[in-house]
């Protein structure tokens, strides 16, 4: 009976993951006053999210290392680096899904030094197949 609550552990957490897996795709800005678009697909691989997360600013397509991952229900958190104009950076964004929409807020910083280069908020809605 002592393995009871493990299991149902196990299932909530691979429940979370099944409903989180999709693919999203909306807006993001942030408090520097920049915004674009934001994807964030989330396939379903042997019982693990396998994220891949892509976004604009202006008319330029960044594409992320995702380093982290991690779901608590129907909550997701990341982080995934990317350069931008030669400067390496990480944003951390946090997430929830309601209905079919995941929203959340996110903060970047600089990988070299730490310091804080923006944080803002973003809103995506999952496609329908």
């Amino acid at each position: 009976m002592r393995y009871i609550p493990c299991i149902a552990l196990a299932m909530t957490l691979f429940a979370g993951e099944k409903d989180l897996a999709g693919v999203y795709t909306g807006k993001w800005s942030g408090a520097s006053g920049a915004a674009g678009d934001v994807r964030i697909a989330l396939a379903l691989s042997d019982g693990k999210l396998a994220p891949d997360v892509m976004f604009t600013i202006g008319s330029t397509e960044v594409k992320t290392k995702v380093t982290h991952v991690a779901v608590d229900g129907m909550k997701l958190e990341m982080k995934y680096e990317f350069d931008l104009n030669g400067v390496r950076l990480e944003s951390t964004i946090h997430g929830t899904l309601s209905g079919e929409v995941l929203e959340g807020r996110y903060s970047t910083k600089s990988v070299a030094d730490g310091s804080a280069a923006d944080e803002g908020e973003w809103k995506a809605t999952r496609q329908s197949n």
